[in-house]
């Protein structure tokens, strides 16, 4: 009991520690973000020009002391549109850790609660997620996209009067995407790296890679661009199509994996409902505990394994 009341304690203070650092971490930041906002408003800002376009401008300060996983995290937020600033993150990424642990250790009155730490990969994984949706709707708005800009370069506009209408006519997150690179060129920035930006801010996203690839290319070679952009657009919606045909061949096989996958805990509830004693040992038994989380361990490496091979790459 005694050993138990220490390690609630410590956690307790390192909690508070933690969120006072998350929190003057964030108030720091800020401050900095607006004051670097307002010297590139001013023209006085000092900050060196980057060795290439793949090169994240106006880094957070917490981000520049976690040193390369901090860089990593930075990504992952402009993957997923910036939700929040980088402090935010990792704001949300210690309280999950606290909680988790604090809310493990009292449950299972053990100091093996403690791995609740492992709680603070949620938001990660919460934000990767959103990453990823955020690429699949780029990818599914970017024909819409290239039509328009193609119709544009058509009608006789110039390509940055063809991105700004791009801006003002699709949905998010195209519209944000194409508005970024349209204000960067326009407040002077050259088109190649508006377009090698447009790139490094959605690694995710092949079709967005192979737009500004082609672009850039018929920029020093020459050619057609308005019939290039069409050849994209079309072999985008094909792929959207095959992709789609293979989903509807592979759904009996998906619903079952989710069945078989959801039947381990729809028995643990039953069982837990009907005979709770039959499942106590694994909660207060030290050698049940490590028999329930080695099963946890290796049901959620099981999963990611399934999900790895049953993934089919178009």
């Amino acid at each position: 009991m005694k050993t138990m009341l220490v390690v609630v304690a410590v956690v307790v203070f390192l909690a508070v520690i933690a969120v006072a650092g998350f929190l003057y971490w964030s108030v720091r930041s800020q401050e900095e973000a607006r004051a670097r906002a307002l010297a590139h408003r001013l023209g006085t800002s000092q900050e060196p020009a980057p060795s290439d376009a793949f090169h994240l401008q106006g880094r957070d300060t917490v981000a520049t002391a976690l040193g390369g996983t901090g860089q990593k995290l930075e990504m992952l937020l402009l993957e997923a549109g910036s939700p929040y600033p980088f402090s935010a993150l990792v704001a949300r990424v210690g309280g999950a850790a606290v909680a988790g642990a604090v809310l493990l250790t009292t449950l299972l009155r053990s100091p093996i609660g403690l791995v609740g730490v492992l709680a603070g990969a949620i938001p990660v994984l919460l934000l990767s997620s959103a990453a990823t949706k955020r690429a699949r709707r780029l990818s599914e708005q970017l024909p819409d996209a290239l039509d328009l800009v193609a119709r544009s370069l058509q009608a006789g506009h110039g390509f940055s009067d063809a991105m700004k209408l791009c801006s003002e006519e699709m949905p998010a997150p195209v519209r944000e995407e194409f508005g970024r690179v349209f204000e960067e060129n326009n407040l002077g920035r050259d088109m190649r790296e508006c377009l090698n930006g447009l790139s490094a801010r959605n690694t995710r996203n092949f079709d967005l890679k192979l737009f500004v690839s082609s672009v850039l290319l018929q920029r020093d070679t020459g050619g057609n661009l308005i019939e290039i952009l069409n050849t994209i657009a079309r072999t985008v919606r094909d792929r959207f199509v095959f992709e789609a045909k293979v989903r509807a061949m592979t759904a009996e096989a998906r619903i079952s994996s989710v069945i078989l996958g959801g039947l381990p805990f729809a028995l643990l509830c039953l069982i837990g409902l009907t005979r709770p004693e039959y499942l106590s040992p694994m909660a207060t038994d030290p050698l049940g505990q490590k028999i329930a989380m080695a099963g946890a361990l290796w049901f959620t490496t099981g999963i990611f394994v399934m999900r790895t091979v049953s993934k089919v790459e178009v």
